[in-house]
């Protein structure tokens, strides 16, 4: 039974459900962004009816909490798997996936659901690293920056199918069975890699390259992943007021639409910047994150409506799609003895921007209005920039 899997068909089929496991994750992690007016009602139904904006924002801890989770898990999670091979790494980070999104779908209260989203989180990057590396051993090719544009792939495909159509499914059902539905995409994964022998071949070629640390090139890198992320996420976790800001009279466009437009910009950022992080990952990061400061502008424009508002959400997009491949690549180059850190890193920086936009855009939204969340993410999107200019200039 092995045998018969262990050639091109197997390769084919690991590949796509480690791909299927980034879809997972696609979903999971963006539908609560575009259902928190429903979940907001459900488990805050007196600060909904009262302050909206206010249970907005706190229900916005969600997300705050999953991008936490992440960041903390980039320390945790390869300290508990550093011992396993990347099949039963991957095994295990599928398995915790799994288990606390179901979990987190009857949670009673928002603090219980907070914290349960936090566990669902801590093994979000080592699954997206050791599956971006696993896919580019598979692919025989060593080019880390198209392994983690694939893998990457099924999260932007997510924004793109998964999302809008699940978004839209919650707003008019259960959000709880919306979400406890996702857990079948980590159980894909999770079957394929018990039943799969994986190849020789999907090995760690790094493990034992020479070169030291450059800690100075390694956290402006890093920081610029961070402030630039956190200015799309500003933006993003609260979509569902920012386009009823925007759109003025086009009530055609709503979270649903909103988030199949940035479905569509993920995924032309990650797959024009995986074609073009292994040949130049600087242009790459800088183009995303640029496209991430056309979005935040745009949505300062008076009167640009539904069809301006869908364009500088697909701009965010294109931001938060783009920036992980080129990622990828530079992180690699940096910590060529640390593949497996490096491979979590994109993930790990992403999510830490998350955490940061949200809490920036829950503060801006809370205090001064939704009319100032472009501002903001404008703000950090241009530090970012400054700092990833920075990063350029040591490594020279």
């Amino acid at each position: 039974m092995n045998e018969r899997f262990a050639g091109l068909t197997a390769r084919r089929l690991l590949i796509a459900a480690l791909a299927c496991g980034g879809f997972g994750i696609g979903v999971s992690e963006f539908l609560v962004m575009g259902l928190l007016p429903q979940i907001a009602a459900d488990l805050l139904p007196e600060l909904t009816r009262s302050h909206p904006d206010a249970a907005f924002a706190a229900t916005g801890g969600l997300a705050s909490a999953y991008a936490l989770g992440v960041v903390v898990g980039i320390v945790t999670t390869p300290i508990l798997v550093r011992r396993l091979s990347e099949r039963n790494a991957l095994i295990l980070c599928a398995s915790s996936m799994l288990l606390w999104t179901i979990a987190t779908a009857f949670a009673p209260t928002l603090a219980i659901a907070i914290v349960l989203r936090f566990f669902s989180a801590l093994t979000h990057a080592s699954y997206i690293g050791v599956a971006a590396m696993m896919v580019a051993h598979l692919l025989v090719s060593g080019k880390y920056g198209r392994g983690s544009a694939i893998v990457h792939g099924g999260l932007t495909g997510a924004n793109l199918i998964g999302v809008p159509a699940l978004t839209a499914l919650g707003a008019a059902g259960d959000w709880r069975v919306i979400l406890a539905s996702c857990a079948i995409f980590f159980a894909l994964p999770l079957v394929a890699l018990l039943i799969v022998r994986v190849p020789p071949a999907a090995v760690a070629t790094l493990e034992h390259a020479s070169g030291g640390v450059h800690t100075r090139r390694l956290l402006a890198l890093i920081g610029a992943a961070v402030l630039v992320t956190a200015g799309g996420f500003t933006i993003l976790t609260y979509v569902a007021p920012v386009i009823e800001r925007t759109r003025g009279e086009d009530g055609w466009l709503t979270a649903g639409w909103a988030m199949l437009a940035f479905g569509i910009g993920m995924n032309l950022g990650n797959f024009g910047s995986g074609w073009l992080a292994d040949r130049r990952p600087g242009l790459a990061f800088a183009g995303s994150a640029v496209a991430g400061a056309v979005g935040a502008g745009l949505l300062l424009l008076p009167g640009i409506g539904g069809a301006g508002t869908v364009l500088a959400i697909v701009c965010v997009g294109v931001c938060l799609g783009g920036g992980s491949p080129p990622g990828q690549v530079l992180y690699m180059r940096e910590l060529l003895r640390y593949p497996r850190l490096a491979s979590s890193l994109p993930s790990g920086a992403g999510n830490l921007g998350s955490f940061v936009g949200a809490l920036a855009g829950g503060a801006i939204l809370a205090g001064s209005g939704v009319g100032w969340l472009p501002i903001g993410a404008l703000a950090l999107v241009g530090v970012g920039l400054l700092s990833f200019a920075g990063y350029r200039a040591v490594r020279r």
